[in-house]
C-alpha cells in the first residue's frame, strides 16, 4: 500500500443563507447553529486512502474528537465517488465542564459543512452501538481509547461489521497499550495487524 503521511486540520466552512438549511433531515433541522469549529485528524491522507483505494461506500467512524473523522472525508466527497454513507458513533460528552452542547456543535457544524446528508450520527457508546446497529462497513476507523481494554474490545465488538473486505484501523501506534490491545485483538480474530506510520490496521479475509 502506498504509504501517506500527515494530519488533516481544517476550519468548518461558512455558508450564509437560510436557504441552504432547507429541507434537513433530523435531528438537524431542528437545530439552531452555533459558530463552525475547526477539528484534527490526525494521519488523514491514510484514513482517506483507506476510502479511495478500497472504494469504500460505508465507513463507520468509532468515537473520532469532534466526529473529525466523519467530517474530513464527508468533506472530501467530491474525490471519493464510492463513498455512501457515514456513520459518527459518540456520546458528546466530556468530563470537561468547559467543553458544552458537544453534540450541538457536532450537528451544526455538520450542517454549516453541508455534508448532512453523508453523515448519520449515532449517539451511543461504542460498545452499545457494536451491539445495535445492524450495518455492514468497509472502513471502521477506531479512534477513541487508547487503553488496551477498550481497544481489545472495540475491535472485536466491531470486527463482525466489517463487509467481506473491509478495513478496521485506529492511530497512535507507537503507545504500547495501543499496540497489546491491537495485537491481542488480532491474535483472536486470527488476522495480521499492518502498520503504516502511526496507524495500525486490519483488513478482514486477509
Amino acid at each position: 500500500m502506498k504509504k501517506y503521511l500527515g494530519n488533516i486540520f481544517i476550519s468548518s466552512a461558512i455558508f450564509a443563507g437560510a436557504s441552504l438549511y432547507a429541507d434537513l433531515s433530523q435531528p438537524y433541522a431542528s437545530i439552531h447553529n452555533l459558530p463552525p469549529t475547526p477539528y484534527f485528524v490526525q494521519d488523514g491522507y491514510t484514513i482517506y486512502n483507506f476510502v479511495s483505494t478500497n472504494n469504500a461506500a460505508v465507513v463507520i467512524d468509532v468515537e473520532s474528537q469532534d466526529g473529525g473523522v466523519a467530517r474530513y472525508l464527508a468533506g472530501q466527497a467530491a474525490n471519493l465517488p464510492s463513498l455512501q454513507q457515514i456513520y459518527s458513533v459518540n456520546m458528546w460528552q466530556s468530563c470537561d465542564r468547559s467543553q458544552k452542547q458537544l453534540f450541538r456543535r457536532f450537528l451544526s457544524n455538520v450542517i454549516q459543512e453541508n455534508t448532512t446528508q453523508l453523515i448519520t450520527p449515532v449517539r451511543m457508546s461504542s460498545s452499545e452501538a457494536a451491539i445495535s446497529l445492524n450495518v455492514k462497513a468497509d472502513l471502521i476507523s477506531l479512534v477513541g481509547a487508547n487503553d488496551q481494554q477498550s481497544i481489545y474490545n472495540d475491535i472485536l465488538g466491531w470486527y463482525p461489521h466489517l463487509s467481506d473486505t473491509g478495513v478496521m484501523c485506529g492511530n497512535n501506534w507507537y503507545e504500547p497499550s495501543v499496540q497489546i490491545g491491537v495485537t491481542k485483538a488480532a491474535l483472536m480474530l486470527d488476522v495480521p495487524v499492518q502498520v503504516n506510520d502511526t496507524t495500525w490496521y486490519l483488513v478482514k479475509g486477509s
